[in-house]
């Protein structure tokens, strides 16, 4: 085989390691990363990382924008138990 053939095929096996090298450090930090997260993941609600369970649902709260019957917000008489007269219509 020619030098230079041998040369370049040494080269290109060298970058091969090398990149090979690199992508093994990056999944080494990445577990050691899921690692050292897993204490903080577990406080925190919803899945845990790698689980396939959907989070659970939470209640969502309700809010009231009023707590007077819309006749007292539109101006309307109310009786006095809070409700607007019954048979009386809008002249």
């Amino acid at each position: 085989m020619h030098p230079i053939l041998t040369q370049a095929l040494a080269a290109e096996r060298v970058r091969e390691w090398h990149d090979q090298a690199a992508r093994h450090q990056l999944v080494k930090q990445a577990r050691r990363a899921r690692h050292e997260s897993t204490p903080a993941a577990a406080e925190l609600p919803g899945p845990r990382p790698g689980s396939r369970r959907p989070a659970p649902r939470t209640a969502v709260p309700v809010t009231v924008a009023s707590r007077q019957p819309a006749a007292v917000a539109s101006g309307q008489p109310v009786a006095s138990d809070g409700c607007p007269p019954v048979g009386k219509r809008a002249a």
